[in-house]
């Protein structure tokens, strides 16, 4: 008889670390081919998912790569969408991924194997040559689309030289199309997720082929060690937030607690019994009485939760509802903020640890990056100062959790505002002056509150000029105030942001929303700069209608604003008023330069969407 035992997989405490690991490893050399494959990083994920919980297939890169194709292969083909053209917003090399759309799933996978580094080189030529072919034909289409619309710009009777004929190696063009699609956040924990699982399921079918010989013998062995009274620990509980006794500095305070379950809920979470009713933390701090309480399901698994909020000392009845969540997750920490306090709770599994960023970081190369410290934590749980914040309606901290030998990102602490936060002064340095006052000038206001916020500025400290203000054609015809506006970081860059507002109809009610938040680099005096500013201008409606344009905004003097496409040809030359050049329809624009009375050229910038969260 073969006595040797079969490789044991990992037990399930051992999971999560070490799957991650492994996928981890894994995923450089398969996330590339996956955002080939399909048109949508969510497919991709699916995708991905699919594939890496078959066994083996985080152990091996050709299993793994095997098994991708494979789901590739099985998935539904996408609905098909009328792609419309995006003439301001162009995609990132959209010959080749129309090309790659219009692949039969088998000469999709044999291209993107063969020509991917990581892939393999068993791809089949002919599935290559018809990907050239099909990228060349759209190439040459986009080239020709192209020239038309540079034709509208230029003066009658003009021969311009044609546009360059793009010869770069299909195997860079998608190796950089890879690059350009990343795949949503938490990726990796939901593929550890998801192998784990199936590793979990291989495990129980193996156990129940076997459980019938073996039921008496562990029954006879167990049932004696089994506790005989008391509820104890249970798998359900260690991993939830929201089993266990309550947490905080009022957890011993019973009359207190006795008094949050009975308090009147009407109008919250359905207004539940107290019986339904939980206590999970309960602290009084900068930021005041908070209390974390659940309703409905069971402890480990609410139906919902709620966070409430009163002044320091204050009794039950003093509480009101502050955020709610329905059906939360019970293994994610829940936290809450308090900016005008400095104040953070966060409330995890018993054995977490946490990790707070107080605000993202903004270089002198726009780039957005954050550091992490490490706080304490006393059974799960946080309070912890974080950077006092005024005038502002956002929050600029984020949390991660350690758990199981890795960090991950937690939910965003929900945000309690100062209810007198638009009575702090917010100083604006002006470069022109003031339009007339109009509906939509609450929203540069309300924006530039929101983004102070999230980049950890306090309203009368913050660096912020507006670089132009006025009205453009908006949505249903009514003017929208546009704004433009920058805010100065340490670094000496630039964030970037464009909020508009328009009077949404007769009533007087107003709308808001922005165009773009995006970064320059140091440098000369804004008054001196040009700074160009892509904005659609849309209501948001199900049929909205939608204006676009393009502003230019140079040094007073400026004549003219000179448009280049990525090519670097000459789009056309708009004349400009006190530095401004308003432009609709303005076409694929890569390039602005403003010209000054002497000829002199200023290159401009044309700040693209960042994540400023960071």
């Amino acid at each position: 008889m073969d006595t040797r035992r079969a490789p044991r997989e990992p037990e399930e405490a051992e999971l999560p670390g070490r799957t991650a690991a492994a996928v981890r490893r894994v995923l450089p050399a398969v996330e590339p081919v996956a955002v080939l494959l399909t048109d949508d990083p969510g497919d991709a994920t699916v995708l991905l998912a699919a594939a890496l919980r078959g066994r083996g297939a985080v152990r091996d890169r050709r299993t793994a790569l095997h098994r991708l194709v494979a789901a590739a292969h099985a998935a539904p083909p996408p609905p098909a969408a009328a792609a419309a053209p995006d003439l301001l917003h162009p995609a990132d090399d959209a010959p080749l991924a129309a090309a790659l759309a219009d692949l039969s799933p088998a000469d999709r996978a044999a291209a993107v194997l063969r020509l991917v580094p990581g892939g393999h080189h068993g791809g089949q030529h002919d599935a290559v040559d018809r990907l050239a072919a099909a990228v060349a034909a759209r190439d040459e289409a986009d080239r020709r689309a192209r020239e038309e619309q540079r034709a509208v710009y230029l003066p009658p009777g003009t021969v311009p030289a044609p546009l360059p004929v793009r010869d770069d190696p299909l195997a860079d063009r998608l190796a950089a199309l890879a690059r350009r699609r990343a795949l949503p956040p938490g990726t990796l924990a939901a593929l550890t997720a998801a192998v784990g699982a199936a590793r979990r399921r291989r495990r129980a079918r193996a156990v129940s082929a076997t459980a019938a010989l073996l039921v008496v013998a562990v029954l006879a062995v167990a049932l004696p060690r089994f506790p005989t009274g008391g509820t104890g620990g249970s798998p359900a509980a260690a991993s939830s937030v929201f089993a266990g006794p309550p947490r905080g500095s009022l957890a011993d305070d019973a009359g207190f607690l006795r008094a949050v379950r009975a308090f009147s809920w009407a109008g919250s979470l359905g207004a539940p019994s107290p019986a339904d009713r939980r206590v999970v933390y309960a602290g009084d701090g900068p930021g005041g009485r908070w209390v974390l309480a659940t309703a409905g399901g069971s402890a480990a698994r609410p139906a919902s939760a709620a966070w409430f909020v009163g002044p320091r000392g204050a009794d039950a009845d003093d509480l009101s509802l502050f955020a709610a969540r329905i059906d939360p997750d019970p293994a994610q920490p829940l936290a809450v903020t308090a900016p005008a306090a400095g104040d953070l709770v966060v409330v995890g599994l018993p054995g977490d640890r946490f990790q707070v960023s107080d605000r993202p970081e903004v270089d002198d190369r726009g780039t957005v990056t954050r550091t992490y410290r490490s706080v304490r934590t006393d059974g799960g749980v946080t309070r912890t100062a974080v950077p006092v914040l005024r005038g502002v309606v956002a929050s600029a901290v984020q949390v991660r959790v350690e758990r199981g030998g890795s960090a991950r990102q937690a939910q965003p602490p929900d945000v309690l505002t100062d209810a007198y936060v638009t009575a702090v002064p917010l100083p604006v340095t002006r470069l022109r002056a003031a339009p007339p006052p109009a509906a939509g000038d609450a929203a540069a206001e309300s924006r530039l509150r929101d983004l102070l916020g999230r980049l950890g500025e306090s309203a009368p400290t913050a660096d912020v000029t507006e670089l132009w203000a006025g009205d453009l054609p908006g949505p249903q015809d009514r003017p929208a105030r546009l704004s433009v506006l920058a805010v100065r970081r340490p670094s000496g860059a630039f964030v970037v942001t464009a909020p508009y507002g328009y009077a949404a109809d007769l009533s007087g009610r107003s709308g808001s929303s922005f165009c773009v938040t995006g970064t320059i680099g140091p440098g000369e005096p804004l008054a001196d700069r040009v700074v160009a500013v892509r904005c659609d201008l849309s209501d948001g409606a199900a049929d909205r209608e939608l204006s676009r344009f393009l502003v230019v905004i140079g040094p007073p003097a400026t004549g003219s604003v000179r448009l280049r496409d990525v090519a670097g040809a000459q789009l056309g030359e708009q004349p400009a008023v006190d530095g401004v050049a308003v432009i609709r329809s303005p076409g694929p624009v890569a390039e602005v330069e403003a010209v000054l009375p002497d000829g002199h050229a200023v290159l401009g910038d044309l700040p693209a969407d960042i994540d400023v969260d960071g």
